[in-house]
């Protein structure tokens, strides 16, 4: 099932990371300048049809939404494995920093934690399958291009992922805001993963145990 991500930035780093997954791009009419002329050349090197219409036509298609006169049609975002990001992290041997997502269903902020890992250097992101924000254009503009270099995993249960990880030799650190120590006292050194609550509910009492 095919996506619309709105934006200019959001579809430069997909042409960038993942080309395969744009199936066409829209642009304005008239002289394309800086971003959108790139955006423009990047797609006609990857052989993804361009359209240009005119700038009153992208209300049309996307309503009141903020497009900056660029729309992309694009295939679903593809979830790493857990076998394959486990792989991934073990062929590089470095420090393990995971993040593990309960419940945060708000795709902004899911972005933005996707930008604050990408920063840290985290090897990836677990989500379930079930309460979590969804990886689309609202995730992919607040990640700020992240998304592009933090793989994201999705998985049916989050307790039986944290016992995997214990297999692995990861320490699960979870985060709560009664916590009696911070996390900036908290040696990180360690090959670890996070665990950041839903927002207002925190972690589930099943992931806290």
């Amino acid at each position: 099932m095919e996506e619309k991500i709105f934006g200019i930035n959001p579809i430069l780093e997909i042409l960038k990371s993942t080309p395969e997954r744009i199936q066409q791009v829209y642009l304005p009419v008239g002289d394309l300048k800086d971003k959108k002329a790139l955006i423009y050349s990047l797609a006609r090197h990857h052989n993804i049809k361009v359209q240009r219409i005119p700038p009153s036509k992208f209300s049309f298609f996307v309503g009141d939404v903020s497009h900056q006169g660029v729309i992309g049609i694009v295939s679903p975002y593809a979830y790493q494995s857990l076998e394959s990001l486990l792989e991934n992290w073990r062929r590089t041997k470095e420090k393990a920093l995971f993040l593990i997502l309960d419940g945060i269903e708000d795709p902004r902020n899911f972005g933005a934690i996707i930008r604050t890992a990408n920063i840290a250097g985290a090897q990836g992101i677990f989500v379930p399958k079930h309460r979590s924000a969804p990886v689309n254009d609202a995730a992919l503009k607040a990640s700020a291009g992240a998304l592009a270099h933090t793989p994201v995993c999705r998985v049916p249960n989050l307790v039986s992922l944290i016992e995997e990880l214990k297999k692995e030799g990861l320490w699960i650190v979870g985060t709560d805001a009664r916590a009696e120590q911070s996390l900036y006292s908290t040696d990180l050194t360690m090959d670890i993963a996070v665990v950041i609550g839903g927002e207002g509910k925190g972690m589930h009492q099943l992931v806290k145990k």
